[in-house]
């Protein structure tokens, strides 16, 4: 399981499905190692239905899930590279830990840049306006990196791209397409980015677009003002 975690969404049936467990096995093997300490969930903020309500034929098999977490960033790291090749890397052969740490070190700081986002934005807010609430948001049709929602009910939905090439406008346009579908409204579109911005994104006068790159992270590591 705790390698399934490590390499997976995190959704519930996800990870029991990449650890070839049961639901009842899986929810047994979730609270031993939550107990111990080392796994935590995260709730969906999905609307769910109220008792009694019929649900549409096409809704019928969806189950709203929560996701696994590590409650330590570092056990992410160890069951994703080092776990996986222990009895090599204790023979002091590292070749194979290696090419996974080439193929895959991207897709594993993209999460972390996820959460380094979330922490952006409430750095950001909280003097005008604290953030009451954050986190990834999915839903039966959508998945956001970002949904926060200040004090005054203001409600931020961003996307966040550890990429090497610069992010477009088209990104905004597909979120906004997303957000309706979802039946979401939100008032700032945030985007994070590793290698910056088009210069179409850059001018753009939309004040409900924000566009934070490597340097706002530095500033807000260096405790400087925005």
């Amino acid at each position: 399981m705790l390698r399934a975690v490590a390499v997976s969404d995190g959704k519930t049936i996800n990870v029991f499905r990449r650890a070839s467990l049961s639901r009842t096995q899986g929810h047994g093997t979730y609270n031993a190692l939550q107990q111990a300490g080392m796994l935590c969930k995260e709730l969906s903020r999905e609307a769910v239905p109220e008792p009694g309500v019929r649900k549409k034929r096409s809704e019928r098999g969806y189950t709203v899930q929560s996701k696994i977490k590590f409650t330590m960033p570092f056990q992410r790291f160890w069951y994703t590279f080092v776990e996986p090749f222990g009895k090599e890397i204790e023979k002091g052969v590292y070749d194979n830990f290696f090419e996974e740490l080439r193929l895959n070190f991207d897709r594993y700081v993209s999460f972390t840049f996820e959460e380094l986002s979330n922490e952006l934005i409430k750095e950001l807010f909280k003097r005008k306006d604290p953030i009451s609430e954050q986190g990834n948001y999915w839903d039966r049709y959508n998945e956001f990196d970002l949904l926060a929602r200040t004090k005054s009910n203001r409600v931020i939905i961003g996307e966040c791209k550890w990429k090497g090439h610069k992010v477009c406008k088209s990104l905004v346009s597909k979120m906004k397409s997303k957000c309706e579908k979802s039946g979401l409204n939100p008032d700032y579109y945030a985007l994070f980015s590793k290698s910056g911005f088009s210069k179409e994104l850059k001018n753009s006068r939309d004040p409900s677009i924000l566009c934070f790159d490597l340097h706002d992270f530095e500033k807000a590591v260096t405790a400087e003002s925005y």
